[in-house]
C-alpha cells in the first residue's frame, strides 16, 4: 500500500497479502473479477475496508496535531490487521489494555487531577471480573468482540455464576464502556456496538433508607457519657448528618475547615470546594469538645458503631432494606430492624432528604452536597410513602 498527502506524507508499507500476479488489475488496484480467481471477493472486501480505515485514522490523527512517524502506515495497517507483537497485546485486546491502563494510571489525568485510589480500586475490580470471565469463556476477547453477543455473555456470567444483583452489573457495565470510549479515543478499531441502546446499564431501584429530623435530635439529644467510644462516634455521625459531607470528608474534617459560621473543604472523590452552613447541633458539638473536633475513627469501625447507636436509641421499626450478607458478603434484600441498615452513607441522603422535605429547591440544596446534576441529586432523596402522604393531608389541611 502507498498513502500520500500532497508534500506532507508519502509512504510505502506491505498490507500481507499475496495475490497471483496475473489476477491483479493494475488499473483497479483490486483482484480481477474472473472465474478462476480465488478469494477475489475476501480480498477486495479486505482492500475496500483498509483503504476506508486508512483514510479515517489520517483524517483523525492529522487534525488532531498526532505526530505522523515514519512508520506511522505499517503500524495503522497492522493495527487493522491485528497484528502486534506479544508486547503490544493492549493494542488488540480487550482486558490486556484495561491491564496497562491501570499500569498507566498513576501519570493518567481526569478533569485536571490524577485518579483517586478509589476510582484505580474499581477499576481493578472490573479487570478482575472479566479476567475471570474470560477464564470461564476460555476466551481472549479483542476490540472487535466487544459487541452485544459479549454484552449478553457477561450479564448471564454475572447473574448466574458469579451472582451479582443488577446494581452491582450496572457499575461494572458503565465502566468496561467508559473503557470503550478511551479505547476509541485513541484511535484502537473497537466495536462500535458498546454506544447500542441495548449495552446498558442494568439496575434495580434502591431501597435505601434515610434519618428523618426528629431521629437526628433523638441521635443528638442521648446521653452518651457513660461510653465515650459510643460518645465520640454519635458526635462524628451528627457531623455527618448535619453536613450532608461523605465519609471520606467529614472523618477527616479539621478545625483549619471551621472559618466563622461554615465549613469549607475541598472533596477527596471529586475535588469540589465546597462551602456549608455550621448546622446547630454540629457548632454544639464543637462547644462541646472546646471547638476540637471529635478523634478520627476508621470506617469500619464507624459503621459498626452508629449501628449500635441506632439499637440503644431504639430506632429499630422493622424496615424495607437491603444489607450486606456475611456469609455470601453481597447485599441481601428483604425486612430488617432499622438500624441494621444503617451506614455511613445515610448521613448524605438524610442531609439532602431533610432539606427537601423543609422545602428548600433542589439548586441550593445540590450548592451544598456538590452533586453537579440534578438527575445524580434526585438519586439521593429518599422520601418515603408517608412523607408524601402527609404533604398532600398538609396540603389540603391548608386548603380549608
Amino acid at each position: 500500500m502507498r498513502f500520500w498527502d500532497s508534500n506532507r506524507f508519502d509512504q510505502k508499507a506491505k498490507t500481507g497479502i499475496s495475490v497471483i500476479p496475473d489476477d491483479w488489475s493494475d488499473k483497479k488496484q483490486r483482484l480481477r473479477l474472473k472465474t478462476t480467481t480465488t478469494q477475489k471477493d475476501f480480498i477486495n472486501n479486505e482492500l475496500n475496508q483498509l483503504e476506508r480505515f486508512i483514510t479515517d485514522q489520517y483524517n483523525r490523527d492529522f487534525n488532531n496535531r498526532t505526530f505522523i512517524s515514519k512508520t506511522w502506515l505499517k503500524e495503522k495497517i497492522n493495527s487493522y490487521f491485528g497484528r502486534v507483537s506479544i508486547d503490544e497485546n493492549y493494542k488488540i485486546y480487550f482486558v490486556e489494555w484495561i491491564e496497562k491502563f491501570l499500569e498507566n494510571a498513576p501519570s493518567r489525568i481526569y478533569n485536571g487531577n490524577s485518579l483517586t485510589e478509589r476510582t484505580l480500586k474499581n477499576y481493578k475490580v472490573v479487570y478482575n471480573k472479566l479476567k475471570a470471565f474470560e477464564q470461564h469463556k476460555n476466551h481472549k476477547y479483542r476490540f472487535e468482540e466487544i459487541d452485544l453477543n459479549f454484552y449478553r455473555d457477561f450479564l448471564f456470567y454475572c447473574k448466574n455464576i458469579e451472582t451479582l444483583n443488577n446494581n452491582s452489573i450496572g457499575t461494572l457495565i458503565a465502566r468496561i464502556k467508559t473503557f470503550c470510549r478511551n479505547i476509541e479515543l485513541e484511535g484502537y478499531n473497537i466495536n462500535p456496538q458498546f454506544k447500542h441502546k441495548d449495552f446498558y446499564s442494568p439496575s434495580n431501584e434502591t431501597k435505601d433508607i434515610y434519618l428523618n429530623d426528629s431521629e437526628i435530635v433523638q441521635i443528638f439529644n442521648y446521653d452518651f457519657s457513660e461510653n465515650k467510644i459510643l460518645d465520640n462516634a454519635r458526635d462524628l455521625f451528627i457531623i455527618g448528618l448535619r453536613t450532608g459531607l461523605r465519609i471520606s470528608d467529614f472523618l477527616r474534617l479539621d478545625k483549619e475547615n471551621v472559618i466563622g459560621n461554615v465549613i469549607n473543604i475541598t472533596t477527596l472523590k471529586t475535588r469540589q470546594n465546597l462551602t456549608i452552613p455550621i448546622h446547630p447541633n454540629f457548632q454544639s458539638v464543637l462547644e462541646k469538645r472546646n471547638g476540637n473536633l471529635p478523634y478520627k475513627i476508621a470506617d469500619q469501625k464507624f459503621n459498626v458503631y452508629i449501628k449500635k447507636i441506632c439499637a440503644e436509641i431504639g430506632i429499630t421499626d422493622l424496615t424495607s432494606g437491603a444489607k450486606i450478607d456475611q456469609k455470601t458478603k453481597r447485599k441481601k434484600f428483604g425486612i430488617f430492624p432499622k438500624n441494621e441498615l444503617v451506614t455511613s452513607h445515610i448521613c448524605r441522603r438524610s442531609f439532602a432528604t431533610n432539606l427537601f422535605l423543609a422545602g428548600f429547591d433542589n439548586y441550593s440544596i445540590m450548592k451544598a452536597t456538590g452533586h453537579k446534576t440534578e438527575k445524580q441529586f434526585l438519586k439521593y432523596i429518599k422520601t418515603s410513602l408517608n412523607d408524601e402522604i402527609q404533604k398532600i393531608s398538609t396540603y389540603w389541611e391548608n386548603q380549608k
